[in-house]
């Protein structure tokens, strides 16, 4: 464990005793908000919906270079979770702790739509996506299974990768989808390799569908079909995994080809305007 007050047991105590215990219960299901498939969800579904494909391939871009670099950094440090559990998880929570990747992920997505929305006033949509953000980053402190510089550090992290990306367009959405895709993929090596799979399928699907479709003013017409499809098929995946324990194999082919397919899907959805 690093030596810093960050990293100290008891900032974790004193932060979670200072949290009423009726608003403990909020906090479970607001760490969900962080969840790798919810944050993934939302960059997917802005995608789908944006009414530019490049503000929307680029929220989706930072999402998955968000998971890469979680992903990488987890493997690198490899520092363990503190003593105590999540309420509602089992005994054997795995995973590593450093950075929170729902706190980064959060940061990073909700950061992301936040700047690239056009809905509401700029305002708001900061407003609603830092209280988003504390919220999961908080949870996670709460719930016991991060310190709090793993959050911190998450956090500013994921608002860097989402001003980055989306304030600093110097790269093209393709290649920042083929980056993510390597940079998962390299993580494999490592001890670190959470939601490995759908972050190299989203990448795959991402890259086809973005360079296949630029340039051209007509839209794959069955991509909300197509997205549909791909949502059930990722969701039906993930519970016959963990319901009925199916072969990874399956898990990981299956569920990256659902991704894929909702990826380049939600990037070929007709658009209203550019």
């Amino acid at each position: 464990m690093l030596e810093t007050p960050l990293f100290d047991p008891s900032v974790n105590e004193t932060t979670r005793a200072a949290v009423p215990d009726p608003l403990r219960p909020v906090l479970e299901a607001a760490t969900h908000l962080g969840d790798p498939a919810t944050v993934l969800v939302v960059a997917l579904g802005f995608a789908w919906v944006c009414s530019s494909r490049e503000r929307g391939a680029r929220v989706l871009a930072v999402a998955l270079v968000a998971f890469a670099v979680t992903n990488g950094l987890k493997g690198v440090f490899v520092l363990e979770r503190p003593v105590e559990q999540l309420a509602f998880a089992a005994d054997d929570y795995g995973g590593y702790a450093f950075p929170s990747g729902h706190a980064l992920g959060a940061a990073a997505v909700y950061g992301a739509v936040a700047i690239a929305a056009e809905w509401a006033g700029s305002r708001r949509r900061y407003a609603v996506a830092g209280i988003l953000i504390v919220l999961v980053a908080l949870s996670r402190v709460v719930l016991g299974v991060h310190y709090v510089g793993d959050v911190v550090a998450g956090t500013a992290i994921g608002i860097g990768i989402a001003v980055g990306v989306l304030w600093l367009p110097t790269i093209d959405p393709g290649r920042l989808f083929a980056l993510a895709g390597a940079l998962a993929a390299i993580s494999y090596a490592t001890p670190a390799r959470a939601f490995m799979p759908a972050t190299v399928g989203a990448a795959l699907g991402a890259v086809g569908a973005w360079y296949a479709l630029e340039g051209r003013p007509t839209r794959f017409e069955g991509s909300r079909a197509a997205f549909g499809l791909a949502a059930l098929a990722t969701v039906a995946v993930r519970l016959l995994s963990t319901t009925q324990g199916i072969h990874w194999s399956l898990e990981f082919g299956g569920y990256a080809i659902a991704v894929a397919v909702a990826a380049a899907s939600a990037l070929g959805s007709p658009r209203t305007r550019e």
